[in-house]
């Protein structure tokens, strides 16, 4: 199928959170008795090739008289790769703390924007990993816990991040798409030949069916179009049960900037600004 020349781009991620405060008597509220957690997620920028050292937290709920270590783990969700990272084989609680401090040493090296670190706490029976715990001074959330702990990886980025993500049909290979500048400039795009003339599609490129790709750009402010294809004609639908879909979301701010899915044909344009 001939296409335009095109672009891409990006979607969003917003995290809530009920949370106890810790001011008041947490050992009072049974979800909160004996819990340990590392922090729940961050954001850390760094450029290509660039190394930070990136300090992670491991909160309870409880002081303890004595020093309290817990293993850490990569999580296999993380996206990142292995040689351009180093987590530490455990965290400890000093006595009379209920937070102590890990490094995560990261490499730019094949640095792509939303690329991820998850490190989670090896299971342990004697405490309680399976719930939310924040920590509160003078009414500021200071920290929250849970099992897992997220290093989202990013370019520097002066303007506005957008996550692009598509859920895909049990059709893959017929999707394609692109994103154009104010100026009608293909700013990015995905699953197209070199020339951007072609849907190639997204299972050559190792997606499967009812998987989502996801991708993360840094967009200045403007007016923006995106357009996705499907080869077939049909869009991203293959029945009343199984339908693809895709949005874009301004993770500044959370705000959803376009979506859709189903049956749009051949394809389907979305205007948005970035302010």
């Amino acid at each position: 199928m001939m296409l335009k020349k095109s672009i891409a781009f990006f979607t969003a991620l917003t995290l809530t959170f009920t949370m106890l405060s810790c001011e008041e008597d947490n050992s009072g509220n049974s979800q909160a008795v004996n819990y340990v957690g590392l922090e729940n997620y961050q954001t850390v920028e760094l450029s290509d090739a660039e190394t930070v050292v990136v300090e992670g937290r491991i909160l309870a709920s409880e002081a303890s008289g004595s020093d309290r270590t817990f293993n850490l783990v990569v999580d296999p969700s993380t996206t990142h790769g292995a040689a351009n990272f180093s987590v530490p084989a455990s965290v400890t609680i000093p006595a009379g703390s209920k937070e102590g401090i890990y490094e995560v040493t990261v490499v730019g090296n094949g640095l792509v924007d939303g690329n991820k670190i998850v490190v989670s706490l090896e299971a342990d029976e004697a405490t309680n990993q399976s719930t939310f715990y924040g920590t509160y001074s003078n009414g500021v959330l200071t920290g929250v816990g849970s099992a897992k702990s997220t290093f989202n990886l990013f370019r520097p980025c002066a303007s506005v991040r957008a996550r692009l993500s598509i859920k895909f049909d049990n059709y893959p290979e017929e999707t394609a798409w692109e994103l154009y500048d104010a100026d009608f400039n293909v700013i990015d795009s995905g699953g197209l030949d070199p020339t951007g003339s072609f849907i190639t599609g997204y299972a050559a490129l190792g997606f499967a069916d009812r998987s989502t790709f996801s991708v993360v750009k840094c967009l200045a402010p403007g007016t923006y179009t995106f357009v996705i294809y499907d080869d077939w004609g049909d869009g991203m639908y293959t029945s009343s049960t199984v339908s693809g879909s895709y949005s874009m979301n301004n993770l500044n701010n959370g705000a959803s900037l376009f979506s859709g899915g189903g049956d749009f044909g051949s394809f389907a344009e979305h205007e948005f600004v970035i302010e």
